[in-house]
């Protein structure tokens, strides 16, 4: 039997709570750290304080609107719907949307219940929501149906029967109580609450942990009790910080305890925010620890606070509503749903870029641009058009017959290319500043690094060093670089879907060869980096000086090099795997190049099998016009061939 169910029957049979009853209370609430621990004493520390504010405002702040579902497929908000002013605006009488949300979202942090009564119109529509404390709630199984018992401290205890309770559960073991934060993470609660104790201790006993008086002679009690309080009176407490301390008839003064260094007391404090900040999965930064913060990777983690923090908490609220709220039949007309867009919505250079990108390549029109930024459509259906990239240009005015069969190959070859080749150039711009944003990060870091390594002649920790940041920069690459590549492949596949007179839907999106390409990538840039750096540290005279010349190489060409590069390689990567999803079995090579260049005018219209190559690794390639051989080191399946080839493949028939 539960404490709460056992003092409710020794209340309602007139018997008193004794104190032998409280203390057992408190030792269930004790944690190892020797403070009791409730919800109560909880919010009084900082830490979770601020993480428990965190999760019930941001939640509260959001936009909560319920949807009606429309026939092609969208969504509209149901204005008309009797829940809409209700959780959108007034929850109740007393309580507005955000508040009673804020409440609930505070019972959900804390004990990992949330409860509302649902109140009923006479029509059987739901009316109000009450929130309804969760430590005064037991839920029992009868005859197969839950039972909520409310114990109110007004109105005694009262039996809802389920469908007149909206109970959001945090995570749960039985399905019927989500469990409490505080249960399973009471000492480390405990732990930093100790340590607030113990600083406000600490510091009102003059920064003195204790100490003993040594008088030569035996005193009195009274004696004793008289020397205790002046010695108090006079020495004790921050007012009495620095005061002469006057020892008499021979008495001596001995310091006990540990200092505060000694216990690690700032260590303790700072380690516990974090431990706080974990287990309501909060980045430290927002609640007020920028120790280890950074402009760029408070960016991410205020993304990630809300796909992985927010997020799953928003369904729960979600799906438990559209359980409770609506009926079957209005399930499959209406739905409530939070609106996330605002949070993850980046600063406006970031959107606007890739709106552009999105608008210029096919897949965004102006009224899809327009809703996103909370703006309503053009009218005249005038917003609803798309464009394509070639020209710019309603795409419906490109639609043409399937070509004659006395067409041109080659002209629809070049026209293929050339579509392709514009839509690596409009990528140019994206990929450089991506590349330079890298690039900038890992030379600030590398440029610390030396004055703290190799400024003291410390090498063999500097090589350390590099290896473990080139580690950690691996994943920041792979951060940056996939939306980037995920953009791109969805106008190349746009363009191969054009070519081949299909719909984009139907090449298929292989996310293996997506993760195992930008794994590629990013391990051959970073290992190259690495190896330029570790090769001047060991063959340099003076390899901090070695090392800032090829960190200023790095700035001013890297990123338009890389740009370069990737934007062909990936295109022409990304078409393979399109024409391959397509059913094409031959590719030709396309030449985009200088008219001049040997190389890019000896294979184009080379035509060769979708798993053959163009050249073979470990041989030299040189055409006729070419005064020297161009090495090959691996198989080329794709352009390009050399440095600054911006070469296309094309489906033969």
């Amino acid at each position: 039997m539960s404490i709460f169910n056992f003092l409710r029957r020794k209340e309602k049979r007139g018997l008193p709570v004794t104190k032998s009853l409280e203390d057992a209370i408190l030792a269930v609430t004790q944690s190892s750290a020797g403070v009791a621990v409730t919800a109560n004493t909880a919010m009084s520390y900082s830490a979770v304080y601020a993480c428990v504010r965190v999760l019930a405002e941001t939640i509260a702040s959001l936009p909560l609107n319920v949807y009606e579902r429309l026939d092609n497929g969208g969504k509209q908000k149901a204005f008309n719907h009797q829940l809409y002013p209700i959780l959108h605006n007034i929850a109740n009488p007393e309580l507005t949307s955000f508040e009673w949300r804020e409440i609930s979202m505070l019972h959900l942090g804390l004990r990992g219940n949330a409860y509302s009564e649902i109140i009923l119109d006479g029509a059987g529509d739901v009316k109000e929501l009450w929130p309804l404390r969760p430590d005064y709630m037991a839920i029992k199984r009868y005859n197969g149906q839950l039972v909520y018992s409310y114990n109110s401290p007004t109105n005694g205890l009262i039996v809802f029967p389920a469908d007149r309770i909206l109970h959001i559960k945090g995570l749960s073991n039985d399905g019927m109580y989500g469990l409490s934060p505080l249960d399973y993470f009471r000492n480390a609660v405990g732990l930093g609450l100790a340590a607030e104790e113990y600083g406000a201790r600490f510091f009102s006993n003059d920064a003195k942990p204790g100490g003993i008086l040594e008088h030569p002679n035996t005193l009195s009690e009274e004696a004793i009790n008289h020397l205790k309080k002046s010695w108090e009176a006079n020495y004790r407490g921050l007012s009495n910080k620095h005061r002469v301390a006057i020892l008499e008839e021979g008495m001596k003064f001995h310091e006990i305890g540990v200092s505060p260094e000694s216990a690690q007391f700032l260590e303790t404090r700072k380690f516990q925010v974090n431990e706080i900040a974990r287990i309501f999965r909060i980045p430290p930064h927002m609640i007020g620890d920028l120790e280890r913060s950074t402009f760029s990777n408070i960016e991410q983690q205020s993304i990630e606070f809300v796909i992985h923090t927010i997020r799953p908490w928003l369904v729960r609220w979600e799906q438990v509503m559209n359980q409770k709220l609506l009926s079957p039949a209005e399930r499959r007309k209406y739905f409530i749903e939070f609106l996330v867009d605002g949070l993850l919505r980046g600063d406006i250079k970031s959107r606007y870029e890739a709106y552009a990108v999105g608008r210029q390549n096919g897949w965004l029109s102006a009224d899809d641009i327009r809703a996103f930024e909370n703006l309503n459509p053009l009218p005249n259906d005038e917003g609803k058009i798309y464009l394509v990239p070639l020209n710019m240009v309603p795409a419906n005015s490109l639609v043409s017959p399937k070509p004659k069969e006395t067409k041109s190959m080659e002209l629809r070859s070049h026209r293929a290319a050339e579509s392709r080749r514009r839509i690596a150039e409009s990528f140019m711009n994206l990929f450089e500043a991506t590349e330079t944003k890298i690039t900038k990060r890992e030379i600030a870091e590398i440029q610390k690094a030396i004055k703290k390594y190799l400024l003291r002649r410390d090498s063999t920790d500097f090589e350390g060093w590099l290896d473990n940041f080139y580690e950690g920069q691996k994943e920041y690459m792979q951060k940056n670089w996939l939306p980037i590549y995920v953009t791109m492949r969805q106008s190349v596949k746009n363009a191969i879907a054009n070519e081949l007179n299909m719909e984009p839907d139907k090449l298929y999106d292989s996310e293996e060869f997506l993760t195992a390409y930008i794994a590629s990538h990013v391990n051959y840039q970073a290992n190259s980096n690495l190896g330029q750096i570790k090769k001047i540290l060991r063959e340099s005279e003076s390899p901090a000086d070695g090392i800032s010349v090829r960190l200023k190489e790095w700035e001013e060409k890297r990123p338009h090099k890389i740009a370069l590069r990737e934007t062909v390689q990936f295109s022409n990567a990304q078409a393979r795997e399109s024409y391959r999803s397509a059913g094409v079995r031959k590719l030709q090579w396309v030449a985009n190049g200088s008219e001049s260049c040997p190389y890019c005018n000896s294979l184009d219209g080379r035509i060769v099998g979708i798993d053959e190559v163009f050249l073979s690794g470990g041989t030299h390639f040189h055409p006729e016009g070419a005064e020297e051989a161009l090495p090959i080191n691996t198989n080329i399946y794709h352009p390009p061939a050399h440095e600054g080839c911006t070469c296309q493949i094309t489906a033969a028939v």
